[in-house]
């Protein structure tokens, strides 16, 4: 008897042939956008009320055309930032496809997780972008001790470049890939070997 690919996932991740009608669609509208179903969705459409709910906020997070208030260079950056962050192999590696499509170099990849502040990779607007990802991700508005919170100074930076609509849409995406990152990573899912389409 014939076994599909060896999986380190927790939970199964659906093939087509295993996809509810609801987790079809979901599919369906997967590989018209990106040109793929990544594994995340897979799993995610366990739930598939959720998953649409969670793959429309992909789509939105991703694509500067939906929202129209940021562009998709500081998304990725943002993305990468945070995941970078949570060492989130999975979705690092899912944007840092989606960089090298928008042209970043791997130097520029690099110093995204390295001294990025000290980086002439990054304007000052992503750099404060970038910041904004690090204390969300890293929950620097709560402070500790001996350490108080940091996240009025950041705010400051960011609304140096961005308006208020931009820096909820970066708040938006920071959070819901610190979402993605623990959902991926928790359950284990697999890196899928084909690239994503921009």
């Amino acid at each position: 008897m014939l076994q599909g690919p060896i999986t380190m996932s927790l939970i199964n991740i659906i093939t087509d042939e295993e996809a509810s009608t609801e987790a079809s669609v979901i599919f369906r509208h997967s590989k018209q956008m990106f040109g793929r179903v990544a594994n995340a969705v897979r799993v995610a459409s366990h739930s598939p009320k959720i998953a649409q709910s969670l793959f429309s906020f992909i789509v939105s997070g991703l694509r500067e055309e939906i929202s129209e208030i940021l562009d998709k260079r500081i998304k990725c950056l943002v993305i990468l930032k945070t995941s970078t962050l949570n060492q989130c192999a999975y979705w690092t590696s899912h944007n840092v496809t989606l960089g090298r499509a928008l042209g970043f170099s791997e130097d520029l990849i690099s110093d995204i997780s390295g001294n990025y502040l000290q980086s002439t990779h990054f304007s000052q607007a992503e750099k404060a972008a970038m910041k904004w990802a690090e204390v969300m991700t890293e929950k620097h508005y709560q402070g500790s001790a001996g350490r108080p919170p940091t996240h009025q100074l950041a705010m400051t930076e960011l609304k140096k470049y961005f308006t208020e609509e931009q820096i909820v849409e970066i708040s938006f995406v920071c959070g819901f890939f610190n979402f993605w990152n623990r959902f991926t990573d928790s359950l284990e899912i697999d890196i899928e070997d084909n690239p994503v389409r921009s």
